[in-house]
């Protein structure tokens, strides 16, 4: 088997520069395997890694870094044969955790040889893919605001959150979904293949990348109570017994919007103009997972 690994050297907060490819490079030695490993030098050049590694017909690609590392690497693999597999050095890693892949860096290396392919569902938003999480409104902008932040982890995001929830209006939005079609209003829409954001906040519980399908979460207005109560059970896996959120499960959705925006995928922006098209695309990539599950 050959694999390629693709290094972000300053993605995260733990083991980054030389020391992060130093210690990928003593497993390739320890565990003898045919493999290369590459550092990513900007913006956009996993992408352009991911395809050399097509291109050198690896059998596996293994990304290490943080989701929008990720999501660059991953889309170049989706319905193909090559099998993915990541170490997780991103500040919340929700897809990581959904899947129980080990945060640990050594354990994670381990689980991308030695785990099980899982046949796991994606997600497409006007032609962006997404593996975890896509949303628009407040969603999109604290993502945005994250991103033009010079610290990273979970505490600068949901600093830059409470900064923005009491001031960011809510928007008027069309869904439709599995035959269902409403109009409504909402600060946030998120879309998720899988069940939260990371760091254990949980915005689709009991979401499945194996289901075919999505869970598009629609967050009103709170007042201040309802809000606490939200954060309350968003951490608690409750979020769905919120009278502010209303949920939709279905294959692909189309959403109206006033008028020109952006969105995120896996936290990485786009504009869009007055409409998304997002959908599943079931079994799509073969990602590396400790043990199939039936909960995953």
């Amino acid at each position: 088997m050959k694999v390629a690994f693709i290094i972000n050297p300053i993605s995260g907060k733990k083991a980054k520069g030389a020391y992060r490819r130093d210690r990928v490079d003593a497993f390739i030695e320890s565990r003898k395997l045919d493999a290369v490993s590459w550092e990513t030098e900007r913006a956009g050049h996993a992408v352009e890694l991911a395809e050399r590694a097509l291109d050198e017909k690896v059998d596996r690609v293994v990304c290490v870094g943080g989701d929008g590392t990720i999501n660059e690497v991953a889309k170049g693999l989706i319905n193909s044969n090559v099998s993915f597999a990541f170490v997780p050095m991103g500040s919340g890693n929700g897809l990581a955790r959904h899947l129980n892949i080990p945060l640990d860096f050594d354990e994670a290396l381990e689980n991308s040889i030695d785990g099980e392919i899982l046949e796991m569902d994606t997600g497409s938003a006007n032609g962006k893919p997404f593996f975890n999480v896509m949303g628009l409104g407040l969603d999109a902008e604290i993502g945005k605001r994250f991103n033009e932040t010079k610290t990273r982890g979970f505490i600068t995001y949901l600093g830059e959150g409470f900064k923005t929830i009491t001031s960011y209006r809510s928007s008027m939005y069309s869904i439709k979904g599995a035959g269902h079609s409403e109009s409504l209003t909402a600060k946030i829409i998120a879309v998720a293949n899988s069940s939260q954001y990371g760091s254990d906040a949980f915005i689709a519980p009991g979401a499945s990348v194996c289901d075919g399908r999505l869970n598009l979460v629609a967050i009103g207005k709170p007042n201040f109570l309802g809000l606490v109560d939200l954060f309350r059970r968003l951490f608690g896996k409750s979020i769905y017994g919120s009278k502010f959120v209303t949920t939709i499960v279905a294959e692909k959705f189309m959403i109206g919007l006033k008028g020109p925006s952006f969105f995120h995928v896996d936290g990485e922006i786009y504009e869009c103009g007055d409409s998304l098209e997002i959908e599943a695309i079931p079994r799509s990539l073969r990602i590396l997972v400790p043990s199939k599950e039936s909960t995953i």
